[in-house]
């Protein structure tokens, strides 16, 4: 094989081809990209793409169960607070302030006082949270019994 010096490198000169080689290594030009590089990529984005799903959907619904959460606990500490109270001091039936409402996007709380099956002796008590959560209306609903002898 003969060889060639350019700029003190020795290259070889190949007749049967028209390439030059750089000894050891040979020089090659791409001018694009192969099949298995390009579904790689894809393999790569769509993996990508897939988490993001994923984990959007996974904030929606942990946003709805914390927000259900704050109502739940409004409610519960409502009732608890009329069961403290004395039989014969209940409220009416009322809209509830809680500084907890300002978490839930355009809440409204109500509480009920009425008597249980027509006896007096027996209160139901029911509290409404009410809620906005993507343009939907939400709702927790507690009811529980209060009874003058302390149920």
């Amino acid at each position: 094989m003969p060889f060639l010096k350019v700029n003190g490198k020795s290259l070889i000169v190949n007749r049967f081809k028209s390439s030059i080689h750089y000894s050891p290594f040979t020089i090659h030009l791409k001018q694009g990209f192969t099949l298995i590089e390009i579904l790689l990529t894809l393999l790569i984005i769509l993996a990508m793409v897939s988490i993001l799903f994923s984990a959007s959907g996974t904030f929606v619904s942990s946003r709805n169960v914390n927000l259900q959460g704050i109502a739940t606990k409004i409610a519960s500490r409502e009732i608890e607070n009329l069961r403290n109270m004395q039989y014969s001091s209940l409220p009416p039936t009322d809209s509830i302030s809680d500084p907890d409402l300002s978490k839930l996007p355009a809440a409204t709380a109500t509480r009920t006082v009425a008597d249980y099956d027509g006896s007096s002796k027996i209160k139901q008590v029911t509290i409404n949270i009410n809620w906005i959560e993507n343009g939907a209306s939400k709702q927790i609903k507690l009811e529980t019994l209060i009874s003058e002898n302390g149920l």
